[in-house]
């Protein structure tokens, strides 16, 4: 983010809506600093919508925003972090767990979730795209601008940077 740290942009931007997802979030993922623009998914434990946009859809400057209700679930692995990868997303936030993360680390996106479990779904599940979600603190909003740095993850509707 060209030197440009989450703390300054909050001290920087005090006059605009910034919100700061909870930190119950952790990065399983090998990118530590980034900024992308938010696109949403709620997904019903199920990860195959997830799969379908990671395969067919370019990813450059996009964060994904997944949100699984906290399902106590897997929703993504090594596998997709690799697809996440070879389609240039920034990486993910998600409001439930993931998993194989010894492999996650090595992908050059961010994964963040609240924590791991090793169990997956396999029911296929509909999901709803392009919905505004409210975890962590935060509501996101598609299209919303996000930025994430060891410090945390800030969310806002206006560009800082």
């Amino acid at each position: 983010m060209k030197n440009t740290t989450t703390a300054d942009l909050c001290d920087d931007n005090q006059d605009k809506k910034i919100e700061v997802l909870s930190s119950d979030f952790k990065n399983y993922g090998g990118k530590k600093i980034l900024k992308g623009i938010a696109k949403t998914i709620k997904l019903d434990k199920s990860n195959w919508d997830l799969i379908d946009i990671l395969k067919n859809e370019k990813g450059k400057g996009i964060i994904l925003i997944v949100d699984v209700q906290e399902s106590f679930f897997g929703v993504i692995g090594d596998k997709l972090s690799l697809l996440a990868q070879e389609a240039e997303y920034e990486g993910f936030i998600v409001n439930g767990y993931v998993r194989d993360t010894n492999e996650t680390k090595k992908f050059n996106i961010a994964l963040y979730a609240l924590g791991t479990c090793p169990l997956r779904n396999f029911e296929k599940t509909k999901s709803k795209r392009k919905i505004d979600l409210s975890f962590g603190n935060v509501n996101f909003k598609e299209g919303d601008y996000v930025y994430c740095d060891d410090d945390g993850i800030i969310v806002c509707s206006e560009q800082l940077i």
